[in-house]
């Protein structure tokens, strides 16, 4: 994923505006976009392969880094995840 700045130079807008206008559409911001979907993309290889490759191919900076965000996202560490330990969600 191309972070924000870099995307707000090639169309031609300020970050600011990149920000507001992604919020808008999209519903969150592109920072939120962008773990949610680091986290789906190892989701289909998490009973497969080791969580430091899945941090290294997802391009985190180490194991415990993914798991932090992974945790964050999914209320849950990807461990407990793989295993059927679902996180519950209150009502």
């Amino acid at each position: 994923m191309t972070p924000v700045p870099g995307s707000a130079r090639w169309l031609g807008v300020s970050e600011r505006r990149l920000r507001q206008v992604f919020t808008t559409t999209v519903g969150i911001p592109p920072t939120r976009f962008t773990r949610i979907a680091r986290i789906a993309a190892i989701l289909p290889r998490l009973h497969r392969d080791p969580l430091a490759r899945l941090a290294s191919d997802a391009g985190y900076y180490d194991q415990s880094h993914m798991t932090a965000q992974f945790h964050e996202v999914m209320r849950v560490t990807p461990t407990a995840f793989a295993a059927g330990r679902l996180p519950t969600v209150a009502c």
